[in-house]
């Protein structure tokens, strides 16, 4: 290893400084989606990121790409990476280097962008049904204003998935990140109305679950 890295020129070696960590990150999501954890990207119903563990990205307007999420960014470093280092190893000029490793890494950005539009489309297609969230517990990951103030997210199992919803409340109070709240009603194909299990629990001792759920 050593050896393989003295023999690399100095643009080489801020090339493989990226690449490397990027490529290690881009194995470890790949075998965690194989084991059905990287569940981020699999359920979230929005028009945007797919993601809430990709951070906000700037979404282009005209077809509703989110380019900079996580797993985009890993790709365009460990593609970049590699690219810059093959053609500089390759006698390229630095120049050709730099510009094809740019290259390279905005081709693999965008293709995580599309694929991950393409999923979209499909769940938006019918795949997945907030109707079947309705009933379901779960857990607060962003914080829900009360008296539906605002949007927060929940992570559910909706259809045998872990995913992630927009989800708003009627409580008079906030609920925080890492509370257990049940679904009671789905507002639209993005949104779902909740209330703390709490709540629900002490309805359900007054005999009146029935009005909660569908």
């Amino acid at each position: 290893m050593k050896e393989w890295w003295d023999s690399l020129s100095q643009l080489s070696q801020v090339f493989a400084t990226v690449a490397i960590p990027a490529t290690v990150v881009m194995v470890l999501q790949t075998i965690l989606l194989l084991f059905g954890i990287g569940h981020d990207h699999d359920c979230d119903i929005s028009d945007h990121d797919i993601s809430d563990h990709d951070f906000a990205g700037a979404h282009d307007g005209s077809d509703g790409l989110s380019l900079f999420t996580i797993r985009g960014i890993v790709a365009f470093f460990a593609i970049g990476g590699w690219t810059g280092i093959a053609v500089d190893n390759a006698n390229g000029s630095e120049a050709l280097a730099i510009i094809l490793s740019l290259l390279a890494g905005s081709a693999a950005l965008f293709g995580i962008a599309y694929l991950f539009k393409f999923a979209l489309k499909l769940q938006n297609n019918g795949t997945l049904s907030l109707e079947n969230a309705v009933g379901k517990t779960g857990e607060v990951y962003i914080p829900i204003p009360a008296n539906r103030k605002g949007t927060g997210k929940v992570m559910v199992t909706v259809q045998e998935r872990l995913c992630e919803l927009s989800a708003i409340t009627s409580e008079e109070r906030d609920l925080k990140t890492g509370e257990y709240i049940r679904v009671i009603e789905a507002i639209d194909d993005q949104t779902v109305l909740v209330v703390s299990h709490k709540s629900d629990e002490t309805t359900k001792n007054k005999g009146g679950i029935s009005k909660w759920i569908a």
